[in-house]
C-alpha cells in the first residue's frame, strides 16, 4: 500500500469526522431552539456578562454573582453579547446565539484531537495496512462522546462546563501521543484553569500521571524539571481564581442527600477503571507506547479522587451536581483512543498479513457496540432527521 493511499484515506478521515461534527453542531443549534434559557444562563447574561467589565471578570467581580470565577467563558460570551448587535444575531434566535459557543467548542474539540492523533498516526513506523486501521478506528472519536448525556446536553447551554470539557479532552489526547509538546499542554491546562476552578483537580491528577512517566522514562530530576516547566502556571491560575474569600454558604441540600446522588453516579462509571488498568497496562508493554501512559493514568486519577472532590466541594459550602464532573464524559473516547494507540504493539505481533487483516476485522465488528450503544443511535438518528429538517425548510 503506497503512501499516497495512506494519506488519500487520512484526508478522507478528516473530512468524514467534519461532516458527523457538522451534523451534531446544526442538530445542537435546533435543540438550543426548542429549550428555553433556565434560570441560571439568564441571571449570567443580565448581570454577569452585562454589568462586569472584562476586566472586572479577570478581578474575579464574577464572584459576586457565580459560584465559578474563573473568566474565560464569560469573557467570550461577553465579546458574543458585544458583537451581537453589529452580527445581527447571525439569522438565528438568541436561545441558538448565545450558545453557539459551547455548540461550537465541544465539536471541534474532537476535531483537534483527531487531528493531533491523525499527525501521529502518519509519522509513525508501523506498517500502512496498521496505520490505515488506526485512521478507521479515529473515525468514530465523535460517535463516542458527543452523544454522552451531559456533553449532549452542556452544548446547548450558557454555561463554561462544554468549554471546560473541550479543554479536559484536548489535554489528555496531547497526553495520549507518542510526544508530549510542554507548549500545548501547559497552553491548554492554563485556559481550562481560567474556564473552571475545579480544574484544579484534573490539573493535579495530570501533574501526578506525568511526573509518574516521565520520572520512569527520563529519571527523576528531568520529570521534576519538565513537569515544572509545565504545570507551574496552571496550577497559580486556578489557585487565584479558586478560593476567593466570598466561597461558600450555597449548599441547598443535606450532605446525606448529595452523597446518595452522587455515589449512585459515579459507581455506575466505575467500569472505566477497570477499562483504563487495562490501557495502561498494554500501553506500556513498548517502548514506543510507554509515554501515552500519561492521558489515561490521569484520567484514572482524577476518577478515583472522585469522592474526594465532592467531599471538598460539601466542604466549601456547595451542594452536588453532575455537571460538576462533565469531563467524566471523556472517559469512554479516551479508552478509544488507548485502543488506537496500544493495538498497533499486538497487531505487529502477527506475521501473516492475512491473519493481521483477519483480526483487524474482528476488532472492529466486536467493538461496533461499543461505539453505538442503542442511546447513541437514537441521538445520531435525530441529529440526522434535525438537520434535514433545517436544510429542508
Amino acid at each position: 500500500m503506497r503512501d499516497c493511499t495512506l494519506k488519500g484515506f487520512a484526508v478522507f478521515v478528516i473530512v468524514a469526522v467534519l461532516l458527523i461534527g457538522l451534523c451534531n453542531f446544526i442538530n445542537q443549534m435546533y435543540h438550543a431552539d426548542k429549550k428555553e434559557f433556565w434560570g441560571d444562563e439568564i441571571y449570567s447574561l443580565k448581570n454577569t456578562i452585562k454589568e462586569i467589565s472584562y476586566l472586572g471578570l479577570l478581578r474575579k467581580e464574577a464572584v459576586r454573582s457565580e459560584v465559578n470565577a474563573a473568566p474565560l467563558d464569560y469573557i467570550i460570551t461577553k465579546v458574543f453579547d458585544d458583537i451581537k448587535q453589529v452580527v445581527g444575531s447571525l439569522g438565528v434566535s438568541d436561545k441558538v446565539y448565545y450558545r453557539l459557543w459551547a455548540n461550537f467548542v465541544m465539536v471541534f474539540s474532537g476535531f483537534v484531537v483527531v487531528c493531533f492523533f491523525l499527525q501521529d498516526i502518519l509519522r509513525s513506523p508501523l506498517s500502512n495496512s496498521i496505520r490505515m486501521f488506526q485512521l478507521l478506528l479515529l473515525i468514530f472519536v465523535p460517535f463516542i462522546y458527543l452523544y454522552r448525556p451531559l456533553t449532549y446536553h452542556y452544548s446547548a447551554e450558557v454555561r463554561p462546563y462544554a468549554l471546560w470539557f473541550a479543554l479536559w479532552f484536548i489535554s489528555i489526547a496531547i497526553c495520549s501521543l507518542s510526544r508530549v509538546n510542554k507548549l500545548i499542554l501547559a497552553l491548554c491546562l492554563s485556559l481550562m484553569a481560567l474556564t473552571m476552578v475545579g480544574s484544579i483537580f484534573q490539573i493535579l491528577s495530570v501533574w501526578i500521571a506525568y511526573l509518574v512517566v516521565q520520572w520512569r522514562q527520563n529519571g527523576l530530576k528531568q520529570a521534576v524539571r519538565d513537569s515544572f516547566q509545565i504545570f507551574v502556571l496552571p496550577i497559580l491560575l486556578v489557585v487565584f481564581y479558586a478560593f476567593p474569600a466570598t466561597y461558600g454558604n450555597r449548599a441547598f441540600e443535606p450532605w446525606a442527600v448529595s452523597w446518595h446522588h452522587f455515589l449512585g453516579w459515579w459507581l455506575h462509571e466505575t467500569i472505566i477503571i477497570p477499562m483504563l488498568l487495562v490501557s495502561i497496562v498494554s500501553l506500556y508493554q513498548s517502548k514506543r507506547t510507554r509515554p501515552m501512559m500519561i492521558g489515561p493514568l490521569a484520567v484514572l486519577i482524577v476518577f478515583l479522587m472522585g469522592p474526594l472532590i465532592l467531599l471538598f466541594t460539601l466542604s466549601r459550602g456547595y451542594f452536588y451536581t453532575e455537571r460538576q464532573y462533565i469531563y467524566y464524559d471523556a472517559n469512554r473516547v479516551v479508552f478509544w483512543l488507548c485502543l488506537i494507540n496500544f493495538l498497533p504493539f499486538y497487531l505487529e505481533k502477527i506475521k501473516s498479513h492475512k491473519k493481521q487483516i483477519l483480526v483487524m476485522v474482528m476488532i472492529f465488528i466486536l467493538w461496533l457496540p461499543f461505539v453505538f450503544p442503542k442511546k447513541t443511535i437514537f441521538h445520531f438518528q435525530k441529529a440526522i432527521h434535525n438537520t434535514m429538517v433545517i436544510f429542508g425548510a
